[in-house]
């Protein structure tokens, strides 16, 4: 069993309005807690010849932030697609994944979270993680984003690695798992310390997701 660091990249998705400061700032901890590059993505729905000054000063200031991150900052024109399909769209040419997007109910947000947005993302994302963030809060360090941590173990059934509760086999890897807030499944991330150095595997429904799946 190869537990290297694993292939983890992170992409932000900001719109329009006051929050997108707090997103990039949680990508970027994630992005440095898991050693994984960073982009950040906003969708512009406006036509060509739409020009909105305060919409450019938040980009600019996007951008700058997401620099000084040491991410790269990406706009997409939706060219008549849905905003979900042109952020999967994008997560897939970029290897992504794992996604964060912001909620909340006030009025700029209404573009992206009206209607069944949240649910066609989800059902195009794939294998892709998904973070939905609350923007009244948020927690500066990935374990505050999750349940707490408890000791468990990934063992080799077949050609995967799942999670249980109790070793079992000869090849048992002990560690921690956090498992995302506000799901019934166990996924989220399983911490090890190889070598003195925390690695964070990624589980989706009690099983391993090697990089690269």
């Amino acid at each position: 069993m190869n537990l290297r660091s694993n292939s983890e990249s992170i992409m932000v998705c900001v719109h329009y309005g006051p929050h997108g400061q707090r997103l990039i700032q949680r990508g970027s901890q994630l992005s440095q807690l898991l050693n994984a590059p960073l982009c950040v993505l906003t969708v512009d729905s406006s036509k060509d010849n739409e020009y909105n000054h305060g919409k450019e000063q938040y980009i600019s200031g996007w951008e700058t932030l997401t620099k000084e991150a040491g991410g790269e900052f990406l706009v997409r024109k939706c060219m008549g697609k849905k905003t979900a399909e042109v952020i999967v769209d994008t997560a897939r040419e970029r290897g992504v994944t794992q996604i964060i997007i912001g909620q909340s109910g006030q009025t700029l947000w209404q573009e992206i979270t009206r209607g069944n947005f949240i649910n066609d993302l989800i059902e195009l994302l794939g294998p892709i993680d998904l973070h939905i963030v609350a923007v009244q809060r948020y927690p500066d360090l990935l374990e505050q984003s999750h349940e707490k941590g408890f000791t468990a173990y990934l063992v080799k059934k077949g050609d995967a690695y799942v999670l249980v509760d109790e070793p079992e086999g000869e090849e048992a890897v002990k560690g921690l798992f956090f498992r995302e807030l506000d799901t019934d499944f166990n996924s989220g991330l399983f911490k090890i310390v190889k070598n003195g150095e925390a690695q964070y595997l990624r589980i989706v429904q009690g099983v391993w997701v090697k990089p690269g799946k």
